[in-house]
């Protein structure tokens, strides 16, 4: 592509054998969904060494994928006869660094601690938390918060709003704990 990409995006591979890795630059920042025949498909699994989402395997089938938010790109696989739909997720976007090094971040539980720490301080579900980055400086952790699709009575924007509230006042006033000082967010 040779500017933004766009919101919505529908791929499909017409052929016989065989399948495609594709990979999507994204010069902002966002939150995308990969789904499959309507359904969601999570990232692969959370790699420790790289501080991101594990590298694609090919194994997993049509719509495997990861976001890699330092170098914003998002890959996939896709198989013949299989229709991949990327789109937007509303959620919101932040970082939090803390006062550790990656080696005590990873040796108390890492980002799977890191997430129910947050989960339980925002008195959320852990499956709306995704991690999306760790590395160095300190330890910063960048991740998101999906609205809940759930929660017809609210929209998205003021879950939003809600969402980055309690973020804000709970970390200004040292109400969660995540496991070591904030350093900044």
């Amino acid at each position: 592509m040779s500017g933004t990409p766009p919101k919505k995006m529908r791929f499909e591979l017409t052929a016989d054998v065989g399948g495609v890795l594709l990979k999507v630059p994204y010069p902002v920042a966002g939150s995308i969904t990969v789904k499959v025949d309507g359904k969601a498909i999570d990232y692969t699994p959370w790699d420790e060494a790289l501080g991101r989402h594990g590298p694609l395997t090919k194994t997993k089938g049509c719509g495997e994928n990861r976001f890699v938010g330092i170098e914003n790109y998002l890959e996939f696989y896709i198989t013949p006869g299989c229709m991949v739909y990327i789109e937007p997720k509303d959620a919101v976007m932040t970082k939090v660094r803390m006062d550790w090094s990656l080696a005590a971040f990873y040796a108390d539980g890492g980002t799977t601690r890191f997430v129910d720490r947050l989960a339980a301080s925002l008195g959320i579900d852990a499956y709306r938390i995704k991690t999306v980055a760790v590395y160095e400086g300190s330890v910063i952790v960048e991740f998101y918060v999906e609205v809940d699709d759930d929660d017809s009575e609210t929209s998205s924007d003021d879950q939003q709003a809600v969402i980055m509230d309690q973020l804000v006042n709970g970390i200004e006033g040292n109400l969660f704990d995540f496991g070591a000082p904030v350093l900044g967010f």
